[in-house]
């Protein structure tokens, strides 16, 4: 539970002491040290005690803080004029109690699912003792839950990244519907797709951050008895392929929730198997990204990591009728899945379809391409369907972490919140 049962000052410095960890290496692109000790010092003289007061956080690199350069994890923009004003959400977060102790890093302008980081230095996975991937492109932000230096921070997800470093670190990870969060004060890398997230050891926090953050009041959420709750469990195109570890862990999974009564029902979405043909020629995020910034890495190519600068770039060859095209198959995409699931409470697959790999095994440019392309894979569905969705740690004790999705069409965040909670129980 987000709750601060100490002083302020306490538990920003015992956040700083892990942040000082070796292990938090790299986590950080910059940290808030005097601010966050300030504002604790604040809290803790002042009488007023909103919810989440005192309650230490971290925010993605992406997100504007007043004062404070929004580098986007590359040095580019590393160079230009401090934000004006904070974010919203960040505004948000503060009026409520959180004291922020510094920007996470993130893969280069938020575009891989990797999270190694050229510039800024790689979070390592805690999950592993040798150096595995923590995911991207909220890498820091995922470590920084998994290590506790906080019991909650801010990420953003376009196209899973904010639930494939949960999944990858063994957290809880939430993406809200498109649009349920302003993307104000967010350095933006695709107009249609990126969210605010918000990553947690439980599915509790996610609910009660996304509370905080969330444009517009929710609706009152349960977590219902699994009896009589029907899952669909997606049997094509994210279930191809999976590592033996990860194939084990969802069926584990699935099996628990049966065993708690949930009706778990095999399901085959044909409209996915449309999603490489579609994005054959270059996918929508590409294309968005190149519309963002191609003036911004245009004569700085030598600045960038060479693996997200060519895709950025790689997004101009997309025309305006493949883009649009992509958009309108897109429309009619959702609305037949929308269909489809209507007869179900969600839908389910495994978050990521392998475990972390070894940050050695995708340094090359081919096995780094082809790494990404599969563990993006089951997130960006969520995402080109305009969906919500929910990563649950569901793998065995000791094991590699490995993540359940969750999933509903669009606008059913507290609906999915509140199920999440029961399966999250389930699951142990």
């Amino acid at each position: 539970m987000l709750k601060n049962t100490g002083s302020a000052r306490e538990a920003v410095e015992e956040a700083l002491r892990r942040a000082d960890a070796p292990a938090a290496r790299a986590v950080f692109t910059r940290r808030y040290d005097v601010d966050a000790r300030a504002a604790a010092a604040k809290a803790d003289a002042s009488p007023d005690r909103p919810p989440y007061w005192g309650v230490p956080i971290t925010i993605k690199d992406n997100v504007d803080v007043a004062g404070d350069v929004t580098c986007a994890g590359t040095k580019v923009l590393a160079s230009g004029p401090p934000a004006a004003r904070n974010a919203p959400v960040v505004d948000r977060l503060n009026r409520a109690g959180f004291i922020n102790l510094g920007r996470t890093n993130m893969t280069e302008f938020a575009f891989s699912a990797i999270g190694t980081n050229p510039h800024y230095g790689t979070p390592l996975n805690p999950a592993f003792t040798d150096a595995h991937i923590a995911g991207g492109s909220s890498s820091g932000a995922a470590v920084s839950v998994a290590l506790s230096i906080v019991p909650t921070t801010i990420g953003s997800d376009t196209g899973g990244s904010v639930r494939i470093p949960a999944a990858l670190c063994g957290i809880t990870g939430f993406k809200p519907t498109f649009g349920a969060i302003t993307n104000e004060g967010v350095y933006p890398l695709s107009a249609s797709l990126d969210s605010i997230g918000v990553l947690a050891h439980t599915v509790a926090d996610c609910a009660a951050v996304f509370d905080v953050i969330r444009d517009q009041p929710g609706q009152a959420r349960v977590a219902p008895s699994l009896r009589g709750v029907r899952l669909a469990v997606i049997e094509n195109y994210v279930c191809n392929n999976l590592e033996a570890p990860v194939a084990r862990a969802f069926d584990a999974a699935c099996a628990a929730l049966a065993a708690a009564g949930a009706e778990i029902v095999p399901l085959q979405l044909p409209e996915i198997d449309e999603i490489p043909e579609l994005h054959r020629n270059g996918t929508m995020v590409m294309a968005e990204a190149y519309t963002q910034l191609k003036d911004v890495v245009t004569g700085r190519e030598a600045d960038c990591d060479p693996r997200i600068v060519t895709r950025i770039l790689g997004g101009g060859k997309i025309t305006p009728a493949a883009y649009d095209a992509i958009k309108q198959r897109r429309a009619v995409l959702q609305a037949s899945v929308a269909e489809r699931l209507g007869a179900f409470d969600a839908y389910l697959m495994p978050t990521v379809a392998v475990t972390a790999p070894l940050i050695a095994a995708v340094a090359s440019p081919e096995a780094y391409l082809a790494a990404n392309i599969l563990i993006l894979r089951n997130a960006t569905v969520v995402n080109f369907l305009g969906g919500c969705a929910i990563s649950l740690p569901c793998h065995a004790k000791g094991t590699a972490p490995v993540g359940l999705s969750v999933a509903m069409v669009g606008g059913r965040d507290d609906a999915l919140l509140g199920l999440a909670e029961s399966l999250a129980r389930a699951l142990g």
